[in-house]
């Protein structure tokens, strides 16, 4: 028995140290919830990133011990907040450490709900976005569960950023979260049908503040550092009852419903477990060389490429585009081209290349490649050099737009040999007639 015990604890052991998540970011994730005590309604979830080789750490809004950010380190490398309703932190922990947690690269998912605190408010208030009034709830009468029409069953995607498409409808019960304008980097993913809309119960006469597929149940953002953030105002779609509850939308029964797939794959995404992109390298060189020189002289041919890699769960692999651009630019863009995908020899990455001239303007050229699409990490690589202007012996001795000139000169040069010759050596003939004297 105490070997089979003793060989239990080793195997658990090993398990700590070993395991590992697919983020790139790192594996510590710190769980906010209101109360402690709620940690089991979201049991499946939890489980799915332990499996995932996440380490979670849990804690209450409350907790005095409470910390994201100690000596200017962060402790952890992901958030997630299921604590909407909580109306401040312990421990100074407050809007602008979760600011600076996302500057230093972290994650945050966040939940928010009909009765949404001023801590999450605020936070949705610095990504662009804002919650729905208090107590205002998205119904729809078509598209719900059952006989539930502020449970919505939502099949469709708006902006798929980590799956295609659903299996079974997410179900989802919470309020709106409105994008504000000021952010152009906050995108949809879950949006209501078009027959929902925002309505609370208590306030008859009020009409609804959004109808359709003006609901965004689902945001997300991408900030300029890469760090990752998904706002939705549903805490209720991670909870197990949510996760394992059949769904009947008309006359179609589903088994289970989708947000055990949503949440994993929207989660994957905002750790930075899938869709990244990375430069592998890149290089530019005069055609017919191979090694980078100090300087271009304009109108040079040269060759230019830029080798990109994917990550998805776990793997590297070559990344597929159609849209990669490169610019020259001084100021502004002299050069806007785009690359073309060569053939992938390389496994773990794909390779883009052009042949393309140097303008014929002298100055300090930056070769760049800025490359951001929704869903997909940002790419940034850029090279700096300089283009020179021809040498005195580099110009070209004959022109053909010079050919009036050339002719005219030549011709004038012509004429004027001509016209010496003829001025030494022509000489008039005169008859002399003989005169007697007279004398």
């Amino acid at each position: 028995m105490k070997t089979l015990f003793l060989f239990t604890l080793i195997l658990q052991f090993a398990y700590l140290i070993f395991a590992k998540s697919n983020s790139l970011n790192g594996d510590r994730i710190l769980v906010i919830l209101d109360k402690l005590e709620e940690k089991k309604n979201y049991s499946i979830f939890f489980k799915s990133l332990e499996d995932r080789g996440f380490d979670l750490t849990y804690s209450s809004a409350s907790d005095e011990n409470l910390e994201i950010i100690k000596y200017e380190e962060s402790l952890y490398d992901h958030l997630i907040l299921l604590a909407p309703e909580t109306q401040y932190y312990e421990n100074e922990v407050n809007t602008k450490q979760f600011i600076e947690f996302i500057d230093k690269g972290g994650n945050i998912l966040l939940t928010a709900n009909e009765k949404t605190g001023t801590p999450i408010k605020d936070l949705l208030y610095e990504f662009g976005a804002t919650v729905d009034e208090e107590n205002f709830e998205v119904i729809d009468n078509f598209a719900h569960n059952g006989t539930t029409p502020n449970v919505l069953a939502i099949k469709e995607l708006d902006y798929p950023i980590s799956l295609d498409k659903l299996e079974a409808p997410v179900l989802y019960s919470g309020t709106a979260i409105k994008s504000n304008g000021k952010n152009p980097y906050v995108k949809p993913v879950l949006v209501a049908g078009p027959a929902a809309y925002s309505w609370d119960d208590s306030v008859v006469s009020m009409a609804p503040l959004a109808t359709g597929k003006n609901i965004i149940l689902v945001h997300t953002l991408q900030a300029i550092n890469n760090s990752r953030i998904v706002m939705t105002g549903s805490s209720k779609m991670f909870t197990d009852k949510y996760i394992e509850s059949p769904v009947k939308i008309n006359d179609k029964t589903y088994d289970k419903s989708g947000n055990l797939d949503f949440i994993t794959n929207i989660s994957k995404w905002t750790f930075q477990e899938k869709k990244v992109l990375k430069v592998i390298s890149s290089k530019h060189h005069r055609i017919n060389e191979s090694e980078r020189p100090e300087y271009y002289t304009i109108k040079n041919e040269i060759h230019y490429e830029i080798e990109i890699s994917e990550y998805n769960d776990g793997q590297w692999q070559p990344f597929n585009a159609t849209d990669v651009q490169l610019e020259l630019i001084m100021l502004d863009p002299y050069i806007r081209t785009t690359l073309k995908q060569m053939p992938i020899t390389n496994p773990n990455s794909s390779t883009f290349a052009v042949d393309l001239m140097i303008p014929d303007h002298c100055g300090v050229f930056t070769f760049k490649v800025d490359y951001r699409r929704y869903g997909l990490s940002w790419l940034l690589e850029s090279d700096v050099i300089a283009i020179h202007p021809l040498h005195y012996n580099e110009f070209p001795r004959f022109l053909v737009q010079g050919l009036p000139y050339y002719f005219g000169a030549f011709s004038m040069l012509g004429g004027f040999i001509l016209v010496t010759i003829l001025a030494l050596y022509h000489e008039d003939k005169k008859e002399v007639t003989p005169k007697k004297k007279t004398n």
